[in-house]
C-alpha cells in the first residue's frame, strides 16, 4: 500500500466531501431563503393590486364586472435569466399571473396567461397547482377593504432558475479549484517524500559490509527512524561481531579433538603393541565424547539464541530440582547432598529450560568436587527484592574472583582447568536466566568451591475469588 497514494486519496476524499456538503446546504439554505422571498412577493403583490383596485372610481369596479379587465403581457427576448437581460428583455413578466375575483365569483381581473376560472380556490393561503403543464405557485388573499378575492401566481422555474444559477456558481468555483489543489497535492506529496526516496536510495547504495551509522539530514517526523536503524544498524553489527568470535571459538573448540582423534588414529596404524592399541583407542573415545559434547552445547545454545518466548508459570524450584537429580541418579550418587528447600516457594518460569539450568550447574559441581565430599542446594524468598533464590555450592577448587566476573562468557576456560568441558554451559544457563529477567550470579565459595546462586522472579499467589 502506497502512503502518498492513501494520503493524496483522503485529503481529495475530505476536499470532496467538504465542497459536496458545503454545496448542498448552501444550495439548501439557499432554497428555502428563496422560497420565502418570492412568497413574500406574492403577498406584497396581492396587497399591490388591492390598493391599485381600491383606488379606482366605483363606477370603474362595477364595470369590471361585465367588462374585466385583462393585463396584456409584451412579449419577451429571452425566457430565462441571461447575462445580457434586464427587466424589459426578461420573460419575469409572463411567469406572474393575477386574479381580482368578487365574493359572487365573478372575474375582474385577470392576466393573460391566467385561465379564465379561478386559479385555486377561494381560501386564504399558499398553494401550488400544475396549470399549463407548469407548476405554480399560487397565494390568495382576501381583502376586507374591498371586498375582493386576489390570487397571485407565479411559475416556479423563476424559483429554481434562480437555485440553479447560485448552484451553478457554488460548483463551478470548486470545480476549477479542485483540480488545482490535486495538482499541488501531488506534487507536495513527491516533494515531502523525497527525503524517503533519498534515504531508500542510500539504503539500497550500500554494500552488505557497511555498518557506518546514516547521516543525512532529515524531516523532524523521520529522525527517530533514522536513530532506529543506526541502532538496528548497531545491534546488527554487534551481532556479526559476536557470530564471527562465536564462529572462531566453536572451530578452535572442535578442532583440537579433532586433531587429537587425527593423531592418535595415525597411531594405531602404526603400531601393534597392544597396551599401545587400548591407550590410543581410550584417547580417541575421549576425543569423540568431546565433541560430542561440544555440538550438544553449540546446539543448545544455538536454541536459547533463537528462543521467541518462554512458556512462563508458576513452578517450584525444589519439584524441577528434584526431577534434575532422580535423572542425575547415576553421576550424583557418590556425593554428600546437603538440600534445604524453602516451604511453597514459587518463581516465574519455563520449567523445560530452567531444569537445563539446574542440570548443567548441578552436572559442574559434580565434575569439580572429589567423591563423598559435601554439595549444597538451598533455596529461599528474597522478600525485598521479590525473587527467589536457588543456591548450588560445591566443594571444589573454585574459581578466583576475576575468573568468576568471565566464566559466564562464551568458550572461557579458566588457566590451568584440568577437567574436559566446552565452556559454553555457564553461558548458556547466564542467557536462560537473563531470559527469566532474573541472575545468574558466581562467586568463589567460603571456605572453597563455587557458590552459583540463581535468582528468579518470585511467583505471585492467586487471589482466591469471594
Amino acid at each position: 500500500m502506497s502512503l502518498r497514494l492513501t494520503m493524496i486519496g483522503v485529503m481529495l476524499l475530505g476536499i470532496s466531501l467538504s465542497i459536496g456538503i458545503s454545496t448542498w446546504l448552501s444550495t439548501h439554505d439557499s432554497e428555502q431563503q428563496i422560497e420565502e422571498l418570492f412568497d413574500a412577493q406574492m403577498l406584497q403583490s396581492a396587497k399591490m393590486m388591492e390598493m391599485f383596485y381600491g383606488a379606482q372610481p366605483k363606477d370603474h369596479r362595477e364595470n369590471l364586472v361585465e367588462h374585466p379587465l385583462l393585463l396584456e403581457i409584451t412579449p419577451a427576448k429571452y425566457e430565462t435569466f441571461h447575462q445580457d437581460a434586464n427587466a424589459e428583455s426578461l420573460a419575469y413578466e409572463q411567469k406572474l399571473a393575477i386574479q381580482i375575483w368578487n365574493p359572487n365569483g365573478q372575474l375582474l381581473v385577470r392576466s393573460a396567461n391566467s385561465l379564465p376560472s379561478p386559479m385555486t380556490e377561494f381560501k386564504v393561503g399558499y398553494r401550488e397547482i400544475t396549470m399549463g403543464h407548469r407548476l405554480w405557485h399560487l397565494y390568495t388573499y382576501y381583502s376586507k377593504a374591498t371586498d375582493v378575492w386576489i390570487i397571485t401566481g407565479q411559475r416556479n422555474d423563476v424559483r429554481q432558475e434562480l437555485v440553479d444559477q447560485i448552484m451553478g456558481n457554488s460548483v463551478l468555483g470548486p470545480a476549477i479549484i479542485f483540480p488545482l489543489v490535486a495538482l499541488l497535492m501531488i506534487f507536495l506529496s513527491y516533494w515531502l517524500f523525497e527525503p524517503v526516496q533519498e534515504l531508500a536510495r542510500r539504503l539500497l547504495q550500500r554494500s552488505p559490509a557497511d555498518l557506518t551509522p546514516i547521516h543525512m539530514k532529515l524531516p523532524s517526523e523521520l529522525v527517530p527512524v533514522r536513530d532506529a536503524m543506526n541502532g538496528y544498524i548497531e545491534r546488527i553489527g554487534d551481532a556479526m561481531v559476536r557470530e564471527r568470535k562465536f564462529s572462531g571459538d566453536a572451530a578452535h573448540e572442535l578442532k583440537t579433538p579433532l586433531a587429537i582423534i587425527k593423531l592418535h588414529h595415525q597411531g594405531l596404524e602404526q603400531t601393534q603393541d597392544p597396551a599401545e592399541l587400548q591407550l590410543h583407542h581410550a584417547a580417541i573415545d575421549k576425543g569423540i565424547v568431546q565433541i560430542s559434547h561440544t555440538i550438544e552445547q553449540l546446539l543448545l545454545l544455538s536454541r536459547v539464541d533463537s528462543l521467541a518466548g518462554l512458556n512462563v508459570e508458576a513452578v517450584s524450584p525444589e519439584q524441577l530440582i528434584n526431577e534434575v537429580l532422580n535423572d542425575l541418579l547415576p553421576i550424583i550418587e557418590p556425593y554428600d547432598w546437603q538440600l534445604d528447600f524453602a516451604a511453597n516457594l514459587k518463581a516465574n518460569g519455563d520449567g523445560f529450560y530452567l531444569k537445563l539450568v539446574f542440570k548443567n550447574i548441578i552436572e559442574n559441581a559434580c565434575k569439580y568436587s572429589q567423591g563423598f565430599s559435601p554439595i549444597s542446594i538451598r533455596t529461599w524468598a528474597d522478600t525485598k527484592e521479590q525473587m527467589a533464590v536457588i543456591q548450588v555450592l560445591d566443594s571444589g577448587p573454585g574459581l578466583s574472583e576475576v575468573d568468576c566476573l568471565q566464566i559466564k562468557e562464551r568458550f572461557f576456560r579458566a588457566a590451568g582447568e584440568k577437567v574436559s568441558g566446552s565452556g559454553l554451559g555457564l553461558s548458556i544457563c547466564a542467557q536462560i536466566v537473563e531470559l527469566h529477567h532474573g541472575l545468574l550470579d558466581i562467586h568463589p565459595g567460603k571456605p572453597r568451591g563455587l557458590d552459583v546462586r540463581i535468582y528468579l522472579p518470585l511467583a505471585q499467589p492467586k487471589k482466591l475469588n469471594a
